[in-house]
């Protein structure tokens, strides 16, 4: 944790695209900054009834961003809409359950706003270690992790 200063959480605003690039560099090193510019316009855009886009985490009101996680509503066939939240990155690892405790109350008011009866979380998967963590809301249960299976020579665009 970063001192005292507290956890903020707001949506992806257009100041901090750039700002987000390292974080993005550090969990996806084969995106260009171009492309991530790109999306992070697309995703910043104010809309009334926004279906997708960006929530950022910094420590105080003028920190540089800490955490990130994109979501998107989504029709469930058992919950109807739900809020899905995945990409879920932070940058100091030790802080992922405090950043992820931070997230999920205005998660949970997102998913209001936008006619939600859930939030899906996919499980994040740490590369650096064999024992994957548990991170998420404490109260959350894991439902299931997804995982990505490269198809046919498939690789993530550059």
């Amino acid at each position: 944790m970063h001192g005292r200063s507290p956890l903020t959480v707001r949506r992806l605003g257009a100041a901090d695209i750039l700002v987000l690039y390292p974080l993005i560099q550090h969990a996806f090193p084969e995106m260009e900054r171009r492309r991530w510019m790109d999306v992070g316009r697309r995703m910043s855009a104010r809309r009334k009834r926004p279906r997708q886009g960006i929530l950022v985490a910094h420590y105080g009101t003028r920190g540089l961003p800490c955490a990130m996680v994109t979501y998107r509503r989504d029709f469930d066939i058992r919950l109807g809409q739900v809020l899905t939240s995945d990409h879920y990155i932070v940058m100091t690892p030790g802080d992922a359950q405090h950043v992820m405790n931070a997230f999920h109350p205005v998660m949970a008011e997102l998913a209001r706003e936008l006619g939600c009866h859930a939030i899906r979380t996919m499980q994040p998967v740490t590369k650096m270690t064999s024992h994957p963590q548990k991170v998420c809301p404490d109260e959350h249960i894991v439902e299931r992790t997804l995982l990505l299976t490269e198809i046919n020579g498939f690789s993530s665009p550059s």
